[in-house]
């Protein structure tokens, strides 16, 4: 309880991760570009077919006073006159005058003004799509200013500088390719941005001190990515392909589980994990090879019977009829589906040939936890590999069975809410939690030299029926 309590608080306080940040840019910069590229193309085709040249007439204009005295000009009156002007030449008051005017509907174009700097000088522009509808409409935005005067200021008056000539237009050539850039450039910020905020505000566990903050269990160790070898099907530390980095930290992670087992004298462990391809069964194998190589007597079973994947791993054939789902139905004995391999003196294996349908009847049965308490009592270890707890509840059936549970995450996948409403399923049945291990992550700079990737080991869920 203290501990949910607490998590507000410490999750607040959860420094920024940048590797994980950059992990999950890279992941998917691609998607972010394809989807600036997309959006500045069709950006580009729409201004470009839409988008024509504009013309902008110009006129230079002074606000002065009408008795034109220097008193006049030099009080500070005139900067509030031409604050007023500004306001009516860049006002709908213009604009619908000039429509009154010349009997149209709407502008042809657009009209602003602006002060030149420090002087008494506007500038007054009109922007049409044609050098002659610019003009046209400056014409008519100085023929219609002056009923406009009266209603605002009678001190001052215009005084044009410069001819209406058409000398004074001005073209400005179109710019789809700019626009459509920029365009592209805003969707990329964005997508950038998105990613940074998706990154900081997910309770995915993404390393081993965050994890400790967010989760109810302990994080026992951290298993790094490795490449697999060429002609290496799975990573184990019996193959001399496996680099020895993996391999100690493997042995960190089995030395941490056999202690917490022997605290409370048990003896059936089954490895998990909340989602598929977290790396579970990997683990898994190579826990067992471990333990057997420290002198104890381990068995290995695949209780994963919808897609059994231990045997995979040893790339061992099993042949039909030896395989947990017929110990289990009374089809065969513990004799004749128990697997030995001379490469592993204490390691003895129960492996699943196929895929079955409702294999949760078969773990339910008193005859799946009469059989893990008789291999317990002739062996040191029986370690389980089970489907995962959050896809379907074979695992939880399993649980009532073991002793202790070991949950694979896979580091950047799994949730810490997820994580944690497991664990309290699993409290549920009585079985003890011993921790998690943060899977396929990432190095850190306190960590030894390794490879950048962990060879993949996938597996899918699908109808119950294969």
């Amino acid at each position: 309880m203290n501990q949910e309590m607490n998590r507000p608080s410490q999750a607040s306080s959860m420094p920024v991760d940048l590797p994980y940040i950059c992990r999950h840019l890279w992941k998917n910069i691609f998607v972010i570009l394809m989807s600036a590229c997309i959006v500045g193309i069709a950006a580009f085709v729409g201004l470009d077919m839409y988008m024509g040249s504009s013309y902008t007439a110009s006129m230079n204009l002074s606000v002065i006073a009408r008795d034109n005295s220097g008193t006049r000009l030099n009080d500070g009156s005139l900067n509030t006159a031409i604050t007023r002007n500004l306001n009516v030449l860049n006002s709908d008051m213009l604009a619908e005058q000039i429509c009154k005017d010349s009997q149209i509907e709407r502008l042809p174009g657009t009209i602003s003004a602006s002060q030149v700097a420090d002087t008494n000088m506007i500038t007054l522009n009109a922007t049409a799509s044609s050098a002659e509808e610019a003009l046209r409409l400056l014409k008519s935005a100085l023929e219609s200013y002056p009923t406009l005067t009266g209603y605002f200021e009678s001190g001052y008056m215009f005084r044009n500088l410069t001819a209406l000539s058409a000398d004074n237009i001005q073209k400005q050539d179109a710019r789809p390719l700019y626009y459509a850039a920029l365009a592209a450039l805003l969707v990329l910020a964005g997508g950038v941005g998105l990613t940074v905020f998706l990154c900081m505000s997910t309770d995915k566990v993404y390393n081993r001190q965050q994890a400790a903050m967010v989760l109810d269990i302990p994080v026992l160790n951290t298993i790094h990515y490795f490449r697999k070898k060429k002609n290496q099907k799975a990573i184990l530390i019996s193959d001399s392909a496996t680099t020895g980095d993996y391999e100690e930290e493997l042995d960190r992670l089995t030395t941490r589980v056999e202690s917490e087992m022997n605290k409370n004298d048990q003896k059936v462990l089954m490895v998990t994990s909340i989602r598929e391809n977290e790396g579970k069964s990997t683990i898994t194998v190579n826990l067992a090879l471990n333990l057997s190589r420290r002198g104890k007597k381990v068995m290995l079973i695949d209780c994963d019977m919808r897609r059994p994947a231990v045997a995979k791993i040893f790339d061992a054939e099993v042949e039909e009829g030896t395989g947990l789902s017929d110990l289990l139905a009374g089809d065969s004995t513990l004799k004749d589906v128990m697997r030995r391999d001379s490469r592993y003196k204490y390691l003895r294996c129960v492996f699943q040939n196929k895929a079955i349908a409702e294999p949760d009847k078969l773990l339910e049965d008193e005859a799946f936890k009469t059989l893990l308490r008789k291999i317990a009592s002739r062996m040191d270890y029986v370690i389980l590999d089970t489907p995962p707890l959050g896809i379907v509840r074979d695992a939880e059936i399993i649980s009532a069975a073991a002793d202790s549970v070991l949950l694979v995450i896979r580091q950047d996948l799994a949730h810490a809410s997820e994580i944690n409403d497991a664990v309290d399923v699993l409290d549920e049945t009585g079985v003890t939690v011993l921790g998690g291990v943060l899977n396929m992550a990432f190095g850190d700079k306190n960590s030894v030299s390794r490879n950048k990737r962990y060879g993949k080991y996938y597996y899918g869920y699908g109808d119950k029926s294969k």
